[in-house]
């Protein structure tokens, strides 16, 4: 089984959400963190409120994923600090419009495409660079949705860029089967999220999962080994 322990794993979109549940549910188990998000404010208060429960290091870095230098620049200097990159979770993401294709305006289009996929595409090529020549290899997550494995109408760029997601996921996982590196997808499923308000504006949110269920659910999943996740996608709702 995985161990958290000591581990380095990068997280995106790690400032609210799911993506904090997941920094203080990994904290809890030991491992050290690299927390990206474009809050700086909100990074700072998770980063504080992890340093104060948890014997852990945090570095947490505003930046816009979208940024390829940048990215580049920050996940160079996860590796400087912490001397190694175990995980990272490619959470971060936006919505973007819920209309028809025909609808769609291009620049919302080109925001949400750049920032769901391209941006998980820079994470993870730099992170790659970096655990292909490390001991131990590295894990690369995406975190996927059910719009991304069934298409439904008007959910748009989101789930074009959640169907992409899943093969760049499949891609990595074929490159390096004999790396030491995986990759695998989870579909956390709904959650009581700001994302899943604004998909669902009258939905009573009291009977969906917490962020911080939705991460153990993920915790359970990624205590796999490393031969149990290449490749696959997972749901999170059936490990809660």
């Amino acid at each position: 089984m995985y161990n958290f322990a000591d581990k380095v794993v990068l997280i995106t979109g790690g400032s609210r959400g799911i993506g904090a549940a997941l920094a203080k549910a990994m904290a809890s188990e030991g491992a050290n963190l690299c927390l990206i998000a474009r809050d700086a404010d909100s990074l700072r208060s998770i980063s504080y409120e992890i340093r104060r429960l948890y014997a852990v290091d945090v570095m947490a870095r505003a930046c816009d994923i979208r940024d390829a230098t940048r990215v580049e620049h920050l996940v160079n200097d996860c590796v400087q600090r912490f001397g190694r990159l175990d995980m990272v979770v490619n959470n971060a993401a936006v919505l973007g419009l819920m209309v028809p294709i025909h609808e769609y305006s291009p620049e919302q289009w080109n925001t949400t495409i750049a920032t769901n996929l391209h941006g998980a595409f820079y994470v993870s090529h730099f992170a790659l660079r970096k655990m292909k020549g490390q001991s131990g290899g590295g894990r690369i997550v995406f975190v996927s949705s059910s719009v991304g494995r069934t298409l439904r109408p008007n959910w748009g760029a989101y789930a074009v860029s959640k169907y992409a997601v899943e093969a760049l996921m499949e891609l990595i996982a074929m490159e390096n089967e004999q790396t030491g590196v995986i990759a695998c997808s989870i579909n956390p499923g709904g959650a009581s999220t700001a994302m899943r308000r604004l998909a669902y504006p009258n939905e009573d949110q009291s009977k969906l999962p917490t962020p911080e269920q939705v991460a153990q659910a993920f915790l359970k999943i990624l205590r796999l080994p490393d031969k149990a996740l290449n490749g696959r996608s997972f749901n999170a709702r059936e490990h809660l």
